[in-house]
């Protein structure tokens, strides 16, 4: 008897032994699941992030510091909530902020991300993210992009004009990047506005992604959410802040260039040119005026005269009348914001990557347009 009790004992003791075994070995593969799994939402806040980052319009931004370190509230993410839960898994979230990279004090443009994933069991896991905006420029909505939520009302005079989404070189043989739409608007409504504005001898002169032949012709016009009126506002403010010449002249012709030093630019020196218009917007009358880089107007573009312009022409104003008429060359993309647009006469505006990475050195250095940023490493911090 004495030995049978020693014996269940012995097997009670190794019961129990084996019982804590597994009882700790289950604990410890769920502590192990639920790192796992806040590592993985750690990493969704990274991504998220980034797409927040670059969904700013075409896809990008001109100064990470400025367009975003400084406009994220305490340099957070600006997620639905805070912590943001994970889809169809809300035990578990996440938390991101942002600094500029210690590593390239006074670099605008290189950050890190700092994404702090937690979950069920209170498992946490923390992942440091390197971020650094591409030294390629994201592609436009657009050849000609309506930067407006308000209602627009565009208009078409003629037959003698072409907005082409398809990539095409400033020599004019065939471009290397994918088509655009020939013309892009930001809201469903506006789009349909401009379709309805084309008559059935205009629609194939709007061409690019999206274009059908036919009678009539399916023309290339599509909406996007591209930059809004703040952020190409933004955008512009941060162009500004670059190398950059000022006319505030209202009216130029080849009588009457303009006072920069490069005029609107040239091929070797292209740069960025703002014409404030003193109000009531800019007229580029008779004569042969050309320009190369970034063009920025207020209130209102008349042209009718000879332009030819490679680069980024950016147009806002309350004015709402841009008025393109004329003999008009522009390789590269057209942006304006709450305006109403009247094409005519011969006037082409073509989509060129070639164009948009000239105008892409017109602040002194490559990096001047909106570009996305991009993941160069990271980090898992325990």
């Amino acid at each position: 008897m004495v030995l049978a009790i020693f014996l269940m004992a012995i097997l009670i003791s190794v019961t129990a032994a084996a019982l804590r075994m597994g009882q700790s070995d289950i604990i410890a593969s769920r502590n192990y699941r639920s790192a796992a799994q806040a590592l993985s939402a750690a990493g969704a806040g990274v991504n998220h992030s980034i797409m927040i980052i670059n969904q700013g319009g075409i896809g990008g931004i001109v100064s990470l510091q400025s367009d975003i370190y400084d406009a994220w509230p305490n340099h957070k993410a600006p997620f639905a909530a805070s912590p943001q839960p994970m889809p169809q898994l809300a035990s578990f979230s996440y938390d991101v902020t942002l600094a500029m990279d210690p590593l390239y004090p006074g670099n605008a443009n290189r950050g890190v991300l700092t994404a702090v994933g937690t979950g069920s069991d209170n498992s946490s896991r923390t992942v440091v993210a390197r971020i650094v905006k591409s030294g390629v420029p994201a592609a436009p909505a657009g050849a000609v992009y309506l930067a407006t939520d308000d209602a627009s009302n565009s208009t078409f005079q003629g037959n003698s004009f072409a907005i082409n989404g398809t990539d095409t070189n400033m020599n004019g043989t065939a471009g290397p990047a994918p088509a655009v739409p020939g013309l892009t608007a930001r809201t469903a409504a506006n789009a349909q506005e401009t379709r309805n504005s084309l008559d059935d001898q205009q629609k194939d002169n709007v061409r690019g992604l999206g274009y059908l032949p036919g009678s009539p012709a399916t023309p290339s016009v599509a909406a996007a959410q591209g930059m809004t009126t703040s952020q190409i506002n933004q955008m512009i403010n941060d162009l500004l802040a670059l190398p950059h010449c000022t006319d505030t002249s209202t009216s130029f012709n080849s009588g009457h260039p303009s006072s920069c030093p490069n005029n609107f630019g040239t091929r070797a020196a292209p740069q960025i040119t703002y014409l404030p218009g003193n109000g009531s917007g800019v007229t580029m009358g008779n004569g042969n005026i050309n320009g190369y880089g970034i063009l920025i107007v207020e209130n209102a573009l008349t042209i009718n005269g000879n332009l030819d312009f490679y680069g980024l022409i950016i147009v806002r104003g309350t004015t709402q009348v841009t008025d393109v008429s004329g003999s008009v060359n522009v390789y590269g993309s057209i942006w304006t914001t709450d305006f109403n647009l009247t094409v005519g006469g011969h006037a082409a505006v073509q989509y060129s990557s070639e164009a948009l990475a000239l105008a892409d050195t017109a602040g002194g250095a490559p990096g001047t347009l909106p570009a996305p940023v991009v993941l160069t490493a990271w980090r898992d911090v325990f």
